[in-house]
């Protein structure tokens, strides 16, 4: 069974490794984005007249949706649908900067690579299953490590760029890191396999309950342009204690406006809690993430614990620092393991032939 298990984490990791080095290394950048992404930040949420004015400034761009600054990220983000771009927006609606494609910033184009391996829905697919790679790597590394667990030595590099010294480092490093790679492999997967998800999550609740909270708003009655004050003013009147994180504008005329919301006791730092409004501010649906069902609730957790970004927590902090190794250290694993492998793989010419070449000659 252990000659069977190396065999399977040999070549899993040989031909996904490179894989899983991208999306950790891309991940552990992801992770720091405030710090480097290059524009002006404020570092604080906006005023009610600079939130309309951000509202008024992204509508006039054409946007689908608008995320409003914050302490942690302290300038708007706009969107314009997936595919056409983004912007960002000062508090006084004034564009800071504007791209049409993921290629024209770092950080967005980070984002597409570790969530889309650029290559769209289908990458979107890929990067799932590497996760659920990534977890198979670690229950067989962590059966095969256990009975060397004597010669554990923490290094951060192989002692030497020998194949024996690679191994050895591969695996300590693997049992040190093995929680935070499964915490970061698993909550992944679970977000973007969402059939997955849905069945891992469903014994937390009732299939109905599950249901009665995903159905869909109704209709609005009629479909003129939206009223923002009445509609922020609807949304302060519903959740006093939320903040107006998100607008989403309606694809199509017959659909409403979407807000989202964050209360105190969510993690999400956009929030999840949602109102849909008519144009002239009617609440047609409010849903309050803090009472939605288990199984949903669990489901909004996966991706503050994935991006380390826990709003209101004191644990964001540590975790961001324990989730960059994790990235940094399945970078390292990954590509190692990919060299390895198919150096192993490279036939190599016996001494014995290379002598009979040599008195050949």
């Amino acid at each position: 069974m252990r000659e069977g298990l190396k065999i399977i984490h040999r070549w899993l990791g040989g031909l996904v490794g490179l894989g899983l080095a991208v999306l950790g290394l891309t991940g552990a950048a992801l992770a720091w984005k405030p710090w480097w992404v290059g524009v002006p930040l404020a570092g604080r949420a906006p005023a009610e007249a600079e939130t309309l004015a951000i509202i008024t400034a992204a509508q006039n761009l054409g946007a689908t949706h608008v995320t409003l600054p914050s302490a942690e990220f302290g300038v708007a983000q706009v969107g314009f649908g997936r595919g056409q771009g983004g912007a960002y927006l000062a508090h006084d609606g004034t564009v800071l900067a504007r791209w049409q494609s993921a290629w024209e910033r770092p950080e967005t184009f980070l984002f597409d690579l570790h969530h889309h391996l650029l290559m769209g829905s289908t990458g979107e697919v890929i990067s799932g299953w590497l996760g659920i790679a990534a977890v198979l790597f670690c229950i067989t590394g962590l059966i095969l490590w256990w009975p060397t667990r004597r010669t554990f030595r923490l290094r951060p590099l192989p002692r030497r760029f020998t194949r024996p010294a690679v191994i050895l480092h591969h695996r300590d490093i693997g049992a040190v890191l093995v929680l935070p790679i499964l915490l970061a492999s698993i909550t992944g997967a679970l977000m973007v396999l969402k059939p997955l998800g849905q069945v891992v999550l469903a014994p937390l609740s009732p299939a109905a309950e599950v249901a009665a909270w995903q159905a869909k708003p109704p209709a609005p009655a009629t479909s003129t342009p939206p009223e923002w004050p009445k509609i922020l003013a609807a949304v302060r009147a519903r959740f006093p204690d939320g903040t107006l994180r998100m607008v989403i504008w309606p694809k199509t005329p017959d659909e409403a406006v979407t807000i989202r919301v964050r209360r105190p006791a969510e993690w999400h730092h956009n929030g999840r809690t949602t109102l849909t409004l008519a144009a002239d501010g009617t609440v047609l649906m409010a849903r309050d993430a803090t009472t939605a069902p288990r199984a949903i609730r669990a489901s909004y957790a996966l991706y503050p614990l994935h991006s380390t970004r826990l709003a209101g927590s004191a644990m964001a902090l540590p975790l961001r620092a324990v989730m960059t190794l994790a990235g940094l250290g399945l970078g390292l694993l990954g590509s190692l393991a990919v060299i390895t492998f198919w150096r192993m793989q490279t036939p190599r010419r016996s001494t014995s032939a290379l002598q009979r070449g040599r008195f050949a000659r």
